[in-house]
């Protein structure tokens, strides 16, 4: 029997709220008939008007009006309750679900950087969902820099990153070719120096732009930084500057820069995977996805 216990101790009121009973009154407020809620239930009618009747009791209160002869109604605690008592029993189904659901369903934690969970790793969570429906992913981001500690602190699962030239635990690493992005209405003569927006700490990327440019004489200068990807991705929509990216994280409405900026080629970057759990199949399938996607 499932019961709801309630202790108002500074009323000096203690009751306890059988949640079989709530599902009859509710039946009841809306039936407004002890007969056909008892066969609905599948029991007979004294044990529907009983399970009113204790609620009645504990509370204190006339819940409905049987009168002799005419309808049945609700009193307004009658109606009060019947709301409360909704609600009780929906909580009591979520709380049923999400505990049974949590015991059946097992966990894949995933630390990724904000542009490749918005983009690769957000290609591969459908088709992972279909091969594991028993499996929930939490994603967390962070910089690459940080997921290889969260990793080694047993706080993520799988580290899904640009490679930090760590090989222990790492399960592959991909090159992947970058791109120069810019807005739609970007604009640039070939004299100017080129505006960038990075990442406030996005060095690498950074490096690879201003190398790249150097090897062609030409100039660039960081005009905007941003904690956050999305605030890199404004200034580069805006057309206010130029970013680099791997080119499957690029998503409209950025683009690949025109040519007819004559930027200059740009090396590719290394993209890893690191676990120290090699051996967890629902591991090595999201592993296996994530690299799949690279190729």
């Amino acid at each position: 029997m499932e019961m709801v216990y309630c202790d108002y101790k500074n009323r000096n009121m203690r009751f306890i709220m059988d949640l079989n009973a709530l599902k009859s009154f509710v039946m009841v407020a809306e039936a407004l008939n002890f007969t056909k809620v008892a066969e609905r239930r599948n029991t007979v009618q004294s044990a529907i008007s009983s399970h009113v009747t204790k609620l009645e009791s504990e509370l204190d209160r006339t819940l409905i009006i049987r009168g002799r002869g005419q309808s049945m109604s609700l009193t307004p605690e009658g109606e009060a309750l019947a709301v409360y008592a909704r609600r009780l029993l929906s909580l009591a189904h979520e709380a049923r679900e999400t505990i049974q659901t949590s015991r059946s369903r097992r966990i894949v934690r995933l630390g990724t950087t904000v542009t490749l969970a918005m983009s690769i790793v957000s290609d591969v969570l459908a088709a992972y969902a279909t091969e594991r429906t028993n499996v929930q992913i939490h994603i967390q981001c962070d910089r690459s820099e940080a997921l290889l500690s969260r990793l080694g602190a047993n706080e993520i699962d799988i580290a899904f990153m640009m490679d930090q030239g760590e090989p222990k635990n790492r399960a592959f690493v991909h090159s992947q070719p970058l791109a120069w992005v810019s807005g739609e209405n970007f604009q640039l003569r070939s004299s100017d120096d080129v505006p960038l927006a990075f990442l406030s700490d996005g060095r690498d990327l950074r490096r690879y732009a201003l190398e790249a440019l150097d090897t062609v004489g030409r100039k660039g200068h960081v005009s905007h930084l941003s904690p956050h990807p999305i605030g890199v991705r404004a200034f580069v929509q805006a057309g206010l500057a130029l970013t680099i990216m791997p080119m499957l994280c690029l998503s409209p409405p950025l683009q690949i820069a025109s040519t007819d900026l004559n930027l200059p080629p740009l090396s590719q970057v290394a993209l890893s995977a690191y676990t120290k759990s090699p051996h967890n199949q629902d591991i090595n399938l999201l592993i296996e996805m994530l690299k799949k996607r690279l190729m």
